[in-house]
């Protein structure tokens, strides 16, 4: 949310080389070989072991059982796996228009939101704090210490206050992404382009890109039910760097008044709620 600044061995003389060497040894040598009757082959009754009392014969025996392998069930198993590997649905046509709807719905019933937030950017910097909304136009980010960061939206302008240097860095709304949530009337099908709608499960999440030309995308993600709510957003730059944000302990309609969203020098204590 924050800017973004890889012996041959030598082998031997091949066995079929080997061998021809030794027979043309053995056929130019004038040694006389003398010729010896092959062995004859043993009565077979001298190579049959004589039968004692510590030999049982085969037929008495006792046979061996046959090991059955367990069957494995292959479709199961196969069939697990997939369900294992499916990934999120794209939702597409009229699936894609019912899910928009709902997401319109779920910020335009909304007059207030707080909560806590966990935020990782592109580098992996863990930061953590209380974030306010009030409809439309403003929301503020109390980020815990050791930060001294805070973000407020008035309506028209965005404000980076630095607590520690008492700076404060300003743009205007419109030309953020949240102005597409902040709106007094949100349509995100008008005023922004849709990237992608994908459903996983209790999860719908929905990918936007500002049609004002603003650089880079925001992703939405809500746990999906008879309600919808935010669990977090992730916001992609020009540059591809991202910075995720996870909220939780909602608390709708618990509101502000509109002075605690203005953008100024002068900051209070932080404080974590629940």
């Amino acid at each position: 949310m924050t800017k973004g600044c890889a012996a041959k061995a030598a082998a031997g003389l091949p066995v079929v080389l080997w061998l021809t060497m030794a027979v043309a040894y053995a056929q130019g040598s004038s040694t006389t070989v003398t010729k010896t009757p092959a062995p004859q082959p043993a009565p077979a009754a001298t190579m049959r072991p004589s039968i004692d009392e510590s030999v049982i014969p085969a037929e008495s025996a006792t046979p061996v059982e046959e090991v059955v392998p367990p069957k494995i069930d292959e479709g199961g198993s196969w069939q697990v796996a997939v369900e294992q590997a499916k990934g999120p649905t794209p939702l597409v046509g009229q699936q894609q228009a019912a899910a928009v709807g709902k997401i319109n719905a779920y910020f335009n019933d909304m007059t207030s939101l707080e909560g806590n937030f966990k935020q990782t950017d592109a580098n992996n910097k863990r930061t953590s704090g209380r974030f306010y909304v009030l409809r439309p136009g403003k929301i503020r980010f109390d980020y815990a210490p050791p930060s001294p960061i805070r973000i407020v939206a008035d309506g028209h302008s965005l404000g980076i206050q630095d607590k520690s240097l008492k700076t404060v860095e300003k743009y205007p709304i419109k030309s953020t992404p949240f102005r597409l949530l902040l709106a007094n009337k949100v349509d995100l099908g008008r005023d922004a382009r849709i990237v992608g709608v994908e459903q996983d499960n209790d999860k719908l999440a929905i990918t936007l890109e500002d049609r004002k030309g603003t650089a880079g995308h925001i992703r939405l993600m809500f746990k999906s039910g008879s309600q919808l709510e935010l669990q977090e957003w992730t916001i992609t730059d020009a540059q591809g760097l991202t910075t995720r944000v996870t909220v939780d302990s909602l608390v709708r309609g618990r509101k502000k008044s509109p002075s605690f969203f203005t953008i100024k020098e002068e900051t209070n204590r932080f404080r974590m709620g629940g």
